[in-house]
């Protein structure tokens, strides 16, 4: 951790933003306990002031939690998504606080699989737009999801920035505004490409989330497979007695 005492920036926003790159980096992860007030003072030369007024801000940004007579530990405060709600990941982020950000992974024509077929009721060898993108909050890995959107619908969709909203881009250029999602979910686990895309170890547990996004005249557009980290995520519905 380099604090320099030489530069501008304030002392204790330098300490915050070197602890939070570690707590985004996964040196510290949830429920770590981060070195004492006095371990801090002496590795970097700080004043008791300093510290705390990083680690105060720290948490009131919800990345850590004093528990007394213990210390300072790391908790992230996990997501929260309602099943029953049609909500894009970028709004979901806003709503949380959070920045969200998109890293389009690839993007390719191919035929249909059995999921796509299936879900967006199409004949067999079909063209669609298999689309697969990491998508993180304060760069923080969230979700990794592959997309299959038709082409009959989205018959340019290469030539649109992915980076953001996909349902935007369904909207703006395709006049397809998403009406209704139906989605299954499960807990799987995760291993190999995208346990390091996530940044969990191989045999983490995570959210498997399948889903199909429907427009006007129940037109089916697209359908995902999703896997959402189980520890950044609270997936909650509701259910109405009979």
């Amino acid at each position: 951790m380099h604090i320099d005492h030489n530069l501008k920036v304030p002392l204790y926003h330098q300490l915050k933003e070197e602890l939070k790159k570690r707590i985004h980096g996964g040196e510290y992860k949830n429920g770590d306990m981060l070195p004492s007030e006095k371990e801090l003072m002496e590795r970097h030369d700080l004043s008791s002031t300093t510290i705390r007024r990083a680690l105060n801000d720290l948490v009131h940004e919800k990345y850590l939690e004093r528990k007394a007579g213990k210390g300072t530990f790391v908790k992230m405060q996990k997501v929260t998504r309602n099943l029953k709600r049609i909500i894009g990941f970028t709004n979901n982020m806003l709503e949380m606080g959070l920045q969200p950000s998109t890293r389009v992974l690839s993007l390719r024509e191919l035929p249909a699989n059995i999921f796509a077929l299936e879900r967006l009721g199409l004949k067999k060898g079909a063209i669609v737009f298999e689309l697969k993108r990491l998508r993180l909050a304060n760069d923080i890995p969230m979700m990794l999801e592959t997309r299959y959107i038709r082409k009959d619908l989205c018959p340019d969709l290469d030539s649109h920035a992915l980076n953001s909203s996909l349902w935007h881009v369904f909207e703006t250029a395709y006049n397809l505004k998403p009406t209704r999602h139906i989605q299954g979910m499960r807990v799987s686990t995760v291993s190999g490409e995208p346990a390091k895309l996530l940044n969990v170890d191989d045999g983490t547990n995570i959210f498997l989330i399948r889903g199909v996004t429907f427009t006007y005249d129940n037109l089916p557009v697209e359908c995902e497979e999703s896997l959402y980290r189980a520890d950044k995520y609270d997936l909650t519905f509701e259910a109405e007695l009979e």
